[in-house]
């Protein structure tokens, strides 16, 4: 696969300008302290990004914007993510394309994305930890989370699954589209 290859990718702001884009990853405000992505422009699998419009039409109505941390991310930013921490809990290993023949429904194919949840000026809404806590705090299972940021956390769960999502336990800002056949992983450089 050559580097200029993106698949079903479109660019989000370019299908509905309405989200709050925040990759994480672009800056190094993120558990690297390093910039991984030279852009700061959200692609995402075009039919995830067509169910992440019906959920955020959702939240619109309750009064809710979406923020998106992280969306697509080519193999090379995987490689680097595994290198500063090898957990599969929160990071997944870096795929070995020449065995690979499945594909699963991850950030390497745009069809996965972190989000999570502000008011309709922007601000964010409590959670149960900030975005990429790598500990207990940053599942809904953990007992010791704020009975605020619970509800909110289930809440944005409850419709991401409504429209085709499924959670990640262990993040509770994570969401795989199981809603469609998941395409191959890829390295377009964003």
């Amino acid at each position: 696969m050559n580097n200029t290859d993106r698949g079903n990718l479109v660019k989000l702001k370019e299908i509905d300008a309405d989200f709050i884009i925040d990759l994480r990853y672009a800056t190094p405000n993120n558990f690297t302290g390093q910039q991984i992505y030279t852009s700061g422009e959200c692609w995402l699998d075009k039919h995830t990004a067509e169910i992440l419009i019906k959920a955020r039409n959702i939240f619109k109505k309750e009064g809710c914007r979406v923020k998106i941390w992280d969306a697509y991310r080519p193999i090379s930013a995987q490689e680097k993510f595994w290198e500063v921490m090898p957990n599969d809990d929160f990071v997944a290993r870096p795929p070995d394309m020449s065995k690979l023949k499945t594909f699963r429904p991850t950030h390497m194919n745009g069809m996965c994305v972190d989000v999570t949840l502000t008011d309709m000026k922007g601000k964010d809404l409590e959670m149960p930890c900030p975005f990429d806590e790598m500990t207990q705090r940053a599942s809904l299972a953990c007992k010791s989370i704020s009975k605020e940021g619970r509800r909110n956390a289930t809440y944005l769960k409850e419709v991401m699954e409504s429209v085709g999502f499924l959670s990640y336990k262990n993040e509770w800002w994570h969401f795989y589209d199981i809603s469609t056949e998941p395409t191959p992983f890829m390295n377009f450089q964003i």
